[in-house]
Formats: structure tokens, sequence, C-alpha cells
């Protein structure tokens, strides 16, 4: 590259003028946003501290492994002793192993929660180092052009007579040919780091998303292992510990705790109650028609009814994404109602992020367009309503059934459908809610015999 620029300069010619202004139409038609920050710009990451985050990575990967191994074996442990003749000692012990299993559970969702942090990290660096190149390139890029303007517009027959040899003529017309090259291939490396940083910026904001709903999981599994601490020393406080009483109170109550009972029939959306008839008669109609469970589809109903606080207290324009809020719009629009005085979830108080889930199913706008026309199938509603208890149960079926097995009744069908139906593909590293989900469905089955 010396050689170009000697050559160039040692003529003292001026750019060819109009090839310099093409090329700088050309630079500007493809602007770039600065990836980093001035306080940035010279951040880079050290082969050292790349190693160690990455030790870190695989050390954190690892304790996940062995609690995801002993959540495993504790879900076994449970299943065997469900299986065992009913008894206070037994039904202790069920309690005490749910309750280890969920403390596991919370220790894992911690452990995912600093592994999502590091890899956030990660991409954070990755983005910096594509603004580092960036701005080189960008820095080389303006020298280059400077370098054209700098030539003579003179014709080529004007610099071939005041050359000394046609050699000379020809190296200085192939040392501005090279630096034009140059330029072309900078401009491409400038457009796909551009692309590339885009990417990395979207997998951070995936990340981050990530990273707020495993917030939300470990708070839901806190209070998930406090209600089966206060149900253990429900059952021990009522049968004061003695097995007689434990099996009158199993003759009198198909389900172990009153209160567990009176909290199946508790199901609440929008902050109004929903009736427990009118919700089994939902679920047994939508059943039906789908081939997904009652039980199953009460279970789901159960859990999305109680995630979080203030269900149905907010409205879209607070509460709801931004880019969430033609969808939501046009839905009301269609079913003829005022968008302001739709209830929606509210977003999170205690830590970022966005509510705007809709109706008894707690499905956002998008998703629900998503199976709106299979809704309409199924319950014979045009258009479908989601704050319609009888449509959201019908949209629960329809995105669940989507799981093969599920219409089978299959359990680790329907185990798979409840993660897919919380955290997508994702769903195995959310397993406490689909845990949560079976626990009540085998509740509801023993409550509907």
């Amino acid at each position: 590259m010396r050689q170009i620029y000697n050559n160039i300069f040692l003529n003292n010619r001026k750019a060819i003028l109009l090839s310099g202004l093409f090329l700088v139409i050309l630079f500007f038609a493809f602007p770039l946003n600065k990836i980093i920050s001035s306080e940035n710009d010279n951040k880079e990451i050290s082969a050292e501290e790349a190693e160690e985050n990455q030790k870190k990575m695989d050390e954190l990967r690892e304790k996940i492994r062995k609690l995801e191994s002993e959540v495993d074996q504790q879900v076994l442990e449970i299943k065997a002793k469900q299986k065992e003749t009913r008894t206070l000692k037994s039904e202790v012990s069920i309690y005490k192993s749910r309750i280890y299993k969920n403390e596991l559970e919370v220790k894992e969702t911690k452990l995912i929660t600093e592994e999502t942090e590091f890899e956030i990290e990660e991409t954070e660096n990755k983005i910096d180092e594509s603004g580092i190149r960036i701005e080189k390139d960008r820095a080389l890029l303006k020298d280059f052009v400077q370098l054209l303007y700098s030539y003579e517009q003179d014709s080529r027959f004007e610099i071939l007579v005041t050359r000394k040899s046609f050699s000379a003529f020809f190296n200085e017309v192939d040392a501005v040919e090279s630096v034009k090259d140059e330029i072309f291939e900078t401009i491409i490396n400038l457009k796909n780091e551009k692309e590339e940083a885009k990417l990395q910026k979207e997998e951070l904001e995936k990340q981050n998303e990530e990273r707020h709903q495993l917030v939300q999981l470990r708070i839901d599994q806190n209070n998930s292992l406090d209600d089966l601490k206060n149900q253990k020393n429900e059952l021990l406080e009522i049968t004061e510990g003695e097995e007689n009483k434990f099996q009158k109170l199993l003759e009198e109550n198909k389900n172990i705790l009153p209160s567990l009972r009176a909290q199946l029939h508790d199901l609440q959306s929008l902050g109004q109650k929903i009736e427990f008839t009118d919700a089994f008669s939902a679920a047994k109609y939508i059943s039906s028609l789908t081939g997904v469970r009652p039980e199953f589809l009460l279970g789901i109903l159960r859990v999305e009814s109680s995630l979080g606080t203030n269900v149905g207290g907010g409205t879209y324009l607070v509460d709801m994404r931004p880019s969430n809020r033609a969808t939501f719009e046009a839905i009301t629009a269609e079913l003829g109602y005022d968008p302001n005085a739709m209830p929606v979830s509210r977003k999170p108080s205690k830590y970022p992020g966005w509510g705007g889930a809709m109706g008894p199913a707690q499905m956002m706008p998008k998703t629900w367009m998503a199976y709106k026309v299979q809704v309409s199938e199924v319950t014979g509603n045009h258009p479908p309503d989601p704050w319609d208890l009888t449509d959201a149960i019908a949209s629960m079926a329809v995105k669940l059934a989507k799981v093969p097995g599920v219409t089978q009744g299959d359990y680790n069908a329907e185990y798979k459908a409840a993660g897919m139906y919380f955290a997508g593909s994702n769903w195995q590293r959310f397993l406490f809610y689909p845990d949560k989900v079976m626990l009540y469905t085998s509740l509801y089955v023993e409550e509907l015999k």
C-alpha cells in the first residue's frame, strides 16, 4: 500500500474529481450509525479475559447440568411415592420432595440467570469489537478518498506525455486503480460489519428479554416454594401429625387440604372471578372439539390466571410493548371495543419488561392473531374474542394441540406443550412452569372424578 501512495504522491497530481465524488456519494449512500460510544472506542477484550469468561461459563453449565440431573431424580422419586398407599408419612414425604425439588429449581434458575449475564456480556463485547472495526474501516476509507482527491484531473493523454516513460505512466494508472479497488473492498466490509453488528444487537435484545423472564420465574418459584411449605405445615396442623386423623380427612375430602380445594376453584382473570363451573363447562366443550384433556386446559388456565400480580389491571398504552399496540387496536376495533377500556396484564414493577397479555389465556396480541382463524373454526365465533372464556380456552387448546401426543392425553406431550406455551422453543430452561401446570392438572383429575 505504501508503494501505491508513493506512486501517486511523487507525481503530485490531483484526484480524478468525478471518481472521487462518485465514491463519496456511494459512501454516504450507506450511512453507518456508531455502534459504540466514545468512552468505549478503545475497549478491547484480551485473550486472558476471554479465556477466563469461557472458564466461568463452562463451570456454570456444569453446575446447571448437575442440578438438572438432581431435579430429574426428584421427579422420579415423587412419581414413585405418589403410587404408594396414601399415608400421612408418605404425603409429608411427597411435600418434602416437592419442596426440595423446588429449591433445586430456584438454584438452577439463579445459575441460568448468571449464565445469561455472561452471554449478554459476551455479546456486548462483540458489539464493541464490531464498532472498533467499523470505525477503523471508516478512517481507512476516508484516507483512500483523500488520496484520490490529491491526484490531478488531467486527461490520460496529458499524463502520458508528462511521464518519462510508458512504464511510469502505467505504474501510476495501476496505482490509482488499486486505490479504487481498496475503496470498494472497504465499502463492502463496512456494509458486512454493519449487518453483523445489527444481528449482534438483536441477539443482545433477545438475551435481555430472557433475563427478564428468568427474574419473573424466580419470583414465581419462590412464591410456589412458600405455598408448598404452607401446605405441608397446614396438613400437619390439621392432622396434628396423627395417621388416623389423616385417614379420616382423606375420607372426607378427596384433596388433602381444604384450602387447596378452595384455591382450585378460585380462578381469576382480568381482576374478575371466573366461576369454576363456567370454566369446567367451557373446558369440557373445547375438549370435545379439540381432543385436549379438560383437566389439562384447567391446569393451564389456573397457572396463567395466577402468574404475576394485578393481572388485567393494565392499559395497552402504558403496559403493552409499543410494537404490539397496532395489532391490539386492530383486534379491539374488529370486536367493537374501545382499546383504552380493555384490560391487559400490567408490566412488571420490580424489573424491566412489558405486560399486555389479553384475557383468560393471557395471550399477546400477535400470538392471538396467529391462532385467531383456528379459534373461529373451533368455536364458530367470527371474530373470536380473547376476553371471552370459551374463545380463550379454545386458543389455549389450539396452541397446546400443536405438540404431538397432547390430543391423546400423553403426559410427556402435555408436559412439553405446557412448557412451550410459556417459553416456546426455550421451554426446557423453564421447567418450573410445566411442573406447576401438571401438578394442578393431576389435582383436577382427582377433583373431577
